[in-house]
C-alpha cells in the first residue's frame, strides 16, 4: 500500500503533466475499469478501446482533479462518458441500429455447467433493460461500487440511484416469473437471488 505522503507527491506530479505518476496511481483501478467498460459495451475489444480512450483523456483532464471523489469514482465516470461519446458518434454516422448500440451482455463467470447457462439466460434479461436500470445494476450487484460511488458516476442523486436499482432488480424478478419455463429448475433460487440483489447468489 502506498503511503499518503507518497500518494500526495503523485497527486501533484501528475497533476503537473507526469505520465509515470499518472499510471503509478491509475493502475490499481485499470482491471475493475476494463470490467466496467466490458460490462457496458459489451465486448473485450470494444472495451479495451473505451478504456484507453478513457485514460487518455483522464491524464489530459487531471490537472483538475481535486478529489472530490474518490480516483476510482471519477475515472469510473470517464470510462463511462467515453462510451456514452462512442455510441452518439455512431448515430451521428448514421450506422445501422444494430451496430450503433453493443449488446451489452453482462459477463458472469462460475464453475460448472448448470451455473453458467444460468448465467446466460440472466445475461439476456440484463441486456433488455434500459440504460437508465442496467447501469446502476452492473454498478453495484456485479462491480462493487457504493450507491455514493455510483451516484458520482451517473450523476444523478442517491436516491435516483437507489430508486433505479431496486427497479431494476423488480424487471428481472418479473421477467423469471413470466418464463417460468426458460428457468425450469432455477426458479427459486433465481427469485431469491434477484431479491436480495446478484451478490446474493450463492459461490
Amino acid at each position: 500500500m502506498m503511503d499518503a505522503t507518497a500518494h500526495r507527491h503523485l497527486l501533484q506530479a501528475a497533476r503537473g503533466g507526469d505520465r509515470l505518476a499518472f499510471e503509478q496511481l491509475v493502475s490499481p483501478h485499470l482491471a475493475r475499469l476494463y470490467r466496467l467498460a466490458h460490462h457496458l459495451v459489451g465486448n473485450p475489444d470494444d472495451a479495451a478501446d473505451i478504456l484507453q480512450d478513457s485514460m487518455v483523456k483522464a491524464f489530459r483532464a487531471f490537472a483538475d482533479y481535486r478529489e472530490e471523489a474518490e480516483l476510482g469514482t471519477w475515472l469510473g465516470r470517464i470510462v463511462r462518458n467515453t462510451m456514452l461519446d462512442d455510441v452518439k458518434r455512431a448515430y451521428r454516422r448514421h450506422e445501422e441500429a444494430t451496430e450503433q448500440l453493443p449488446e451489452r451482455p453482462v459477463h458472469l463467470t462460475e464453475p460448472g455447467a448448470e451455473r453458467a447457462e444460468l448465467q446466460q439466460l440472466l445475461q439476456g434479461f440484463i441486456a433488455e433493460l434500459s440504460d437508465k436500470l442496467r447501469e446502476p445494476l452492473v454498478l453495484y450487484d456485479l462491480e462493487g461500487y457504493s450507491y455514493e460511488e455510483i451516484a458520482a458516476i451517473l450523476d444523478v442523486q442517491l436516491g435516483t440511484v437507489k430508486s433505479r436499482l431496486n427497479r431494476a432488480r423488480l424487471a428481472l424478478k418479473d421477467r423469471i416469473l413470466a418464463a417460468p419455463e426458460v428457468f425450469d429448475g432455477y426458479l427459486d433460487l433465481q427469485t431469491t437471488a434477484i431479491s436480495e440483489g446478484l451478490g446474493g447468489m450463492p459461490r
